[in-house]
């Protein structure tokens, strides 16, 4: 695999109101006006010398932290940044995540005029004592008006982010998360198993869902948003018929993608650079960290999480994106998880069972 154009954007904004016990990601939790205003003009410059190496972007992703966060002037200036630096594709899918606490009208009006045509909102849980378990913040009843003014201003898009197997959640608590979403009417669903990461705060606090509970609340999932028209297209998202989103998808598939802000990764097909993962250290000019792999190591990676969607891989399309032939490259290892009913496998090619979406990292780390 060689270094290729970028054909996506990521943009991490580290900023929110307070950070959450679950959040394993870069995030500082208070700033001032005069770090943002820093972290915009150092964004204008890493996106002026990204641009160099980009395509047309097909789409952008500006994630987080809480990019609702900011002000409303800082979001125009942002959305200005991404519109004045890179060339946009006319259909370019252009995403933005937000929590409903710190969204407005004035916010979603402009980020609709500069361009953002879907909005991820992070509810996480309607129940009060289960966000308090998990330090979520605010209150997400505002999600549905937002969801409505969105579409008012064209912004037609709408996922909604949900974390399950809390302590103490009930599977009649989330499905009553599951229903309540269902009857707001987005385009795409998020459904995140909580995980107790490394350095977070609900380390040593609580203790992982058992497996049968995950389980009952996997299927679900499953039966409620299926009823409701939503399709399980990887392991934690669903969406309507054409509704995926694609941003996600080309990252899945290999993708290339350049990622600007502290933490942010960059792919261009031959290997990754990090950015530090401090606000500080990027502002001041640290170089990101550069990871190549050699050619069939890389191409295995990309097979691997390929099979994180329930489409899977075709032969032909892997080949396309690698040059490698998937059947030569780890035949062996497609072998092993089809006999142990991970994966189905034809000779157009490969895609994972219920168990293998279910017991996904074994089939990456079986792949890599």
């Amino acid at each position: 695999m060689t270094a290729d154009a970028f054909q996506s954007l990521y943009v991490h904004i580290p900023f929110c109101r307070g950070k959450c016990s679950y959040c394993a990601f870069y995030s500082l939790g208070e700033s001032s006006a005069n770090e943002r205003r820093a972290y915009l003009e150092r964004l204008e410059q890493e996106m002026r010398h990204g641009a160099q190496n980009c395509a047309q972007l097909q789409s952008v992703f500006v994630g987080g932290g809480t990019p609702s966060a900011m002000t409303a002037d800082e979001l125009e200036q942002l959305a200005g940044l991404v519109k004045n630096c890179f060339s946009l594709a006319s259909d370019c899918e252009w995403s933005m995540e937000a929590n409903p606490e710190s969204m407005d009208e004035e916010k979603i009006a402009l980020l609709a005029e500069h361009g953002v045509n879907r909005l991820s909102f992070g509810v996480q849980s309607f129940s009060p004592s289960l966000r308090r378990t998990i330090g979520r913040r605010g209150s997400p009843e505002s999600v549905g008006e937002w969801l409505s003014v969105a579409r008012q201003h064209g912004i037609q898009r709408c996922n909604l982010d949900f974390i399950y197997a809390i302590p103490g959640q009930t599977l009649a608590n989330w499905e009553t998360d599951l229903r309540q979403a269902v009857a707001l009417a987005p385009t795409h669903v998020s459904t995140y198993a909580l995980t107790i990461e490394e350095g977070t705060r609900l380390v040593g606090q609580v203790s992982p869902a058992s497996d049968d509970v995950f389980l009952n609340m996997w299927d679900a999932a499953d039966a409620i948003l299926g009823a409701a028209g939503f399709n399980r297209y990887e392991i934690s998202n669903f969406a309507l018929a054409g509704e995926e989103c694609r941003h996600n998808v080309e990252v899945w598939q290999g993708g290339t993608y350049l990622g600007c802000g502290p933490s942010a990764v960059s792919f261009d097909g031959a290997g990754r650079s990090a950015n530090p993962a401090d606000l500080t250290a990027w502002l001041n000019g640290a170089p990101p960290v550069r990871e190549t792999l050699p050619e069939h190591e890389q191409a295995a990676e990309v097979l691997a999480f390929g099979m994180r969607r329930a489409a899977g891989w075709q032969w032909q399309d892997f080949q396309q994106r690698t040059g490698f032939d998937a059947r030569q490259l780890r035949g062996d290892a497609l072998a092993r998880l089809t006999k142990r009913g991970l994966l189905t496998s034809d000779a157009l090619g490969a895609r994972p069972t219920r168990q293998g979406m279910l017991f996904n990292d074994d089939v990456i780390m079986e792949l890599l």
